[in-house]
């Protein structure tokens, strides 16, 4: 739940984002925290915390559709061997004609 006021911790990084009244800078934000407004489900307006480093304005990456040959070799690949790395890695992913990120 989301309430006004509270802190976030930015990924990767110990600080805190202070709320608006404690900031050191006096301009009543952080410069690595992001403020921004949200209306939930009811119509309440809440302020919600990010890091500035969040791209909220990238598209999202679309899911693979694996084909069912190609989950079938993919599960038995894991029964077998749960991390496929190196030459294995690398054949698995022509083999299924995906990439070797699909594939790990």
């Amino acid at each position: 739940k989301d309430i006004p006021g509270t802190s976030a911790i930015s990924p990767g990084s110990s600080k805190e984002c202070a709320p608006a009244s404690e900031s050191p800078s006096g301009t009543g934000e952080a410069d690595y925290c992001r403020r921004i407004l949200v209306r939930d489900a009811k119509g309440t307006i809440r302020e919600i915390v990010l890091p500035k480093g969040l791209d909220l304005d990238r598209p999202k990456r679309t899911r693979t559709s694996f084909t069912a040959e190609q989950l079938y070799r993919l599960e038995l690949e894991f029964q077998r061997c749960q991390y496929v790395v190196g030459r294995e890695r690398t054949e698995l992913a022509r083999q299924l004609n995906l990439s070797e990120t699909q594939v790990g």
